[in-house]
């Protein structure tokens, strides 16, 4: 759900102006988890998960609680505001 919303307007812009989005494939819980917690995303409270960083690489945000767990409850406006706050100007 959360690829869907940023594929929507306003959100595809917003990503495309502000940010560099980086899908990470964690398959079954089992892979590339090295990257999860290398930015503290704890996994175990679900997917999708994300963290921000900045250019150099420093961690900003990181899901902590599992905020995007319950996509399907959430709607385009909750992920634009997501990004609105951390958008890099």
């Amino acid at each position: 759900m959360l690829d869907i919303y940023f594929r929507q307007s306003p959100n595809k812009e917003l990503l495309a102006k502000h940010f560099v989005l980086v899908h990470v494939w964690i398959g079954r819980m089992d892979q590339h988890v090295d990257i999860a917690e290398k930015y503290q995303i704890p996994l175990k409270k679900g997917v999708p998960a994300l963290a921000v960083v900045d250019a150099n690489g420093k961690l900003l945000y990181a899901q902590k609680t599992g905020e995007f767990e319950s996509m399907r409850s959430m709607n385009v406006s909750s992920v634009t505001e997501f990004l609105n706050k951390w958008k890099m100007i």
